[in-house]
């Protein structure tokens, strides 16, 4: 996470939780004359609608109107859900989903590799730990880039979309 991102959820993560939802995540995408700010926001206990979409999106443009945390940025604020195949961004979001098939993608290689698709098999000492065929890999939150789950199974699908 970079320290934007950080400032862009501590800043929108309050309004967003008023609204009785979560800041899954913050990306910055594009060029810095005109990028997309996109917020992916949750709900653990139902799906997300266009409805909430459309209320974060309202409520959190007028906090981006008076805080001007992206001057002299042109930009054009998204607000979505985070979908079945979610990206997963933290620690916090490996452990929701213990159990899951997930691609992990690395910030610096391990054993020639950055790329690994396994089970989460737990997380421990601010660590991910992944089965892959057979072997269980520990990777450090700070080496994670981030994460993607794969559904596999379509009867877990409601379960991702309801949070568990």
């Amino acid at each position: 996470m970079t320290p934007k991102q950080k400032q862009l959820i501590d800043l929108l993560g309050p309004t967003v939780q008023a609204l009785d939802l979560n800041l899954w995540a913050v990306e910055i995408i594009g060029r810095a004359n005109r990028s997309t700010l996109r917020l992916i926001i949750d709900h653990f206990e139902r799906p997300v609608t266009v409805q909430d979409c459309e209320q974060v999106s309202r409520q959190v443009s007028r906090i981006l109107d008076v805080e001007d945390p992206l001057p002299a940025e042109r930009y054009t604020l998204e607000v979505s859900s985070p979908g079945i195949e979610r990206s997963l961004y933290s620690l916090d979001h490996f452990e929701r989903f213990v159990g899951y098939q997930v691609k992990v993608k690395l910030k610096v290689p391990f054993e020639r590799r950055k790329n690994f698709t396994g089970l989460i098999s737990g997380v421990e000492n601010q660590s991910l730990l992944l089965q892959e065929e057979g072997v269980e890999y520990e990777f450090p939150a700070e080496h994670i880039e981030r994460g993607q789950l794969m559904v596999t199974d379509v009867t877990k699908v409601g379960e991702i979309k309801h949070g568990r």
